[in-house]
């Protein structure tokens, strides 16, 4: 896989997740086969229980990244969150 280093991603891509981690592969394969590259990975664990931290870990790319935030089962806090530290002028929802 091929990493690229960017100075600001123009999209972020936010995923709030909660013992999910065999669909959270799923969509970061997703993300990471598309062809526009000039993105980051927001991905917003509520403290899950599973292997959701090795999932992300495995995939090594620093557009990556996981944050642990407890939601307290709102997801739309998981997403204020993720927006609260995204760094690209457009964002994107993947749940």
């Amino acid at each position: 896989m091929k990493v690229i280093e960017l100075i600001k991603p123009t999209v972020s891509i936010i995923i709030p997740t909660y013992n999910h981690a065999e669909f959270l592969r799923n969509a970061l394969d997703s993300v990471c086969n598309q062809t526009f590259n000039e993105w980051e990975a927001i991905v917003v664990n509520n403290y899950s229980e599973d292997d959701t931290v090795e999932v992300v870990e495995a995939y090594n790319d620093r557009r990556i990244k996981l944050f642990n935030f407890e939601n307290h089962g709102i997801i739309a806090a998981a997403r204020n969150y993720g927006l609260s530290i995204s760094n690209a002028p457009y964002v994107a929802f993947l749940d």
